[in-house]
């Protein structure tokens, strides 16, 4: 059985994914050599802002908090407690920031899908997206909440049950479930499809519970472990940058012909290439040899920065995602 989530912007962890995110892409666009690790939680009208960072920058994070909180469909207020401390030593800092032991990032691709992710992965984030855009763009679906998860189960190669989650506000549980099994009646078959299977959300988000960034669901879905968090981290850090590279490595090792490609990859602190590749196709041949070393190198992410990377590559995931640098 494989599975896979995704998740609303507006799902409370999700939303401190993405606050913490806009406020690194500030950092970044007031500084490009700026150096940050970050985290966000809270809920229930408090939201606790804390880090280290290298950088000449000066802000106001609570706006920027604020800001992005108010993009994502949040209107209760929030307020912020920020604590940014910036770190003595240049030197120190670059090392502590990019790893303190060795990280190991993965990457992984597969042909089963348009968008290269794992089949169960692609459905969940298409009925995420979907229900993005109703509670956005259709007056009647007024009633929906920012704050959703979908979690679709596969058997071999087809879904087998979907589970829904959503915030309704006051709108009848039973309305709720016809409206949303119709709007996915274009998705799925013959698929047990669950909405609200524990009964109502009336209100949930920030709003109604607790969230922290650092608790992102994986983007390949159970099939591959993904255990390492890149929110809140600039885009130069080896956790970040790293699973970056990876994806597109694998992404390459399938677009030379492999049905399915897994790349681990480990770097040492301080180190910017890895010291350990491990790079297999479906059948487990090593395919190690297609990858450039250049294209392993940390540094090599330098060509894909662009304003606001960081947040769009968090918003719905940083693979498979049509316009980000390392999917072409």
């Amino acid at each position: 059985m494989r599975t896979a989530t995704a998740r609303l912007p507006g799902h409370p962890d999700h939303a401190c994914e993405l606050i913490a995110e806009a406020i690194v892409d500030e950092y970044a666009r007031r500084d490009a050599e700026a150096r940050i690790r970050l985290s966000v939680s809270g809920g229930r009208g408090l939201l606790f802002i804390a880090g280290d960072v290298l950088s000449q920058a000066d802000f106001d994070v609570s706006a920027i908090a604020k800001r992005a909180a108010g993009s994502l469909g949040i209107t209760e207020e929030l307020e912020p407690f920020v604590s940014i401390e910036p770190v003595a030593a240049p030197q120190v800092a670059e090392r502590r920031l990019a790893c303190d032991t060795p990280v190991t990032v993965t990457g992984y691709a597969t042909s089963e899908t348009q968008e290269l992710i794992p089949l169960p992965a692609a459905l969940a984030r298409r009925v995420a997206k979907r229900l993005q855009e109703k509670r956005s763009n259709d007056p009647e679906w007024f009633w929906l909440g920012p704050d959703a998860e979908v979690t679709v189960q596969a058997e071999d190669s087809r879904p087998s049950h979907v589970i829904v989650s959503v915030e309704h506000g006051n709108e009848p549980l039973e309305i709720v479930r016809e409206r949303v099994a119709t709007e996915l009646a274009s998705l799925f078959e013959n698929e047990k499809l669950e909405v609200n299977p524990t009964g109502p959300r009336e209100q949930r988000g920030l709003a109604g519970q607790t969230g922290s960034s650092g608790r992102g669901v994986s983007p390949y879905g159970s099939l591959v472990p993904f255990n390492v968090s890149t929110s809140g981290h600039d885009a130069m850090s080896v956790e970040k940058a790293g699973a970056w590279i990876a994806r597109a490595a694998a992404l390459k090792i399938v677009r030379d012909g492999a049905r399915a490609a897994l790349v681990q990859l480990v770097y040492n602190p301080g180190d910017e290439n890895p010291i350990f590749i491990l790079a297999k196709d479906e059948r487990g041949r090593d395919c190690s040899s297609k990858l450039q070393k250049e294209d392993l190198n940390l540094a090599s992410v330098r060509d894909w920065l662009r304003p606001g990377l960081n947040y769009e590559a968090a918003l719905w995931g940083f693979a498979g995602e049509a316009g980000l640098p390392w999917e072409a």
